[in-house]
């Protein structure tokens, strides 16, 4: 995997790519920073519990935009060319 291989073969989706993953990791920062204890008995506004769930699903949602990423970056299997040209 390498970045010169994304670029080469999709420039703008690697490009939406890497912005979406450094937005959804501040924003993941943002909440992490934002959230109150855990053990608080105010649940009105931003508690710990619901820090940790938004925590969680961002950090699945980052885990999907990287795996993405990955795929872009491997230069096979490329999909077969139809109708196939006959020799």
């Amino acid at each position: 995997m390498s970045m010169r291989t994304a670029y080469e073969q999709n420039k703008f989706v690697l490009v939406g790519a890497l912005l979406f993953a450094g937005w959804t990791a501040l924003t993941l920062l943002n909440v992490a920073n934002s959230m109150g204890s855990i053990s608080t008995s105010n649940w009105v506004g931003q508690h710990g519990i619901g820090g940790i769930v938004g925590i969680a699903a961002l950090l699945v949602i980052l885990a999907f935009t990287l795996t993405a990423y990955g795929t872009l970056a491997e230069p096979e299997p490329a999909p077969a060319e139809w109708p196939p040209e006959s020799e």
